[in-house]
């Protein structure tokens, strides 16, 4: 239901109907069914998402899931079934971050590229202020002296709204205004086919939100590990 955007979770452990809820509720009550549920464009939508991560990993269609745990070593199917539980939560994290205040996303990419190692061990990581910035939301200096700077954009966008060509150019135009070569553009949407043409030449690296939010799983922020587990096998070697 949170899914298809008939209920909403304002924080945790609280939900939440909304008028698409409402109007369910009163149409259908009880009657409602999941395939109704299914056909919903927020659930379709999120679908899409989920196909696309899953593409993007080269990972089996989780429709043919159960018939590989038939035949498939223990170890595959647990990672595949932490694959699929790590996807829904990625495309939880992007409604989340959607659904946060921009400047919050500014932060949350500064603060995400200082955990990837962009900072360096004795660098800065600043957001720029809301007016004025030239269109750089924000700075890394990788050193003390800022010799060896990374300029930054973040633009939270819906998933229909596509970052273009001209975008990609101004940002560029800024960077090169404060004699820098190259720069991170980073979106929770995605990039048109001529912006990422444009980018690749120009030394500027570009971050859709399914990249986004694997790379926030990966170096953890805005996430926690719920569960570690430990598979074991026999040491052939041991009793030789």
């Amino acid at each position: 239901m949170a899914i298809s955007g008939a209920i909403e979770r304002p924080q945790q452990g609280i939900y939440r109907i909304t008028t698409l809820g409402k109007r369910l509720l009163a149409e259908r009550g009880m009657n409602l069914t999941l395939a109704e549920v299914s056909n919903l464009p927020m659930f379709q939508e999120h679908q899409k998402e989920v196909a696309e991560r899953r593409k993007r990993k080269g990972k089996i269609s989780m429709d043919t899931l159960d018939d590989v745990e038939d035949t498939a070593d223990v170890s595959e199917v647990l990672a595949d079934k932490s694959d699929k539980y790590n996807i829904e939560v990625k495309t939880e994290l992007l409604r989340q971050i959607m659904n946060s205040d921009p400047i919050f996303f500014e932060h949350l990419v500064v603060r995400l590229l200082s955990k990837m190692g962009y900072k360096g061990p004795n660098g800065s990581a600043t957001v720029t202020p809301a007016s004025g910035d030239d269109g750089i939301d924000g700075i890394i200096n990788q050193d003390p002296l800022g010799t060896n700077t990374v300029y930054v954009q973040a633009k939270r966008y819906a998933k229909d709204n596509r970052v273009q060509r001209p975008q990609i150019q101004s940002f560029y135009g800024a960077i090169k205004g404060r004699g820098a070569e190259s720069g991170v553009f980073i979106t929770t949407s995605d990039f048109s086919r001529s912006a990422r043409e444009y980018a690749e030449n120009f030394r500027i690296v570009l971050v859709d939100g399914i990249e986004l939010t694997d790379l926030m799983l990966e170096y953890e922020v805005g996430v926690q590990v719920k569960s570690d587990y430990k598979l074991y096998e026999i040491d052939n070697d041991f009793f030789d």
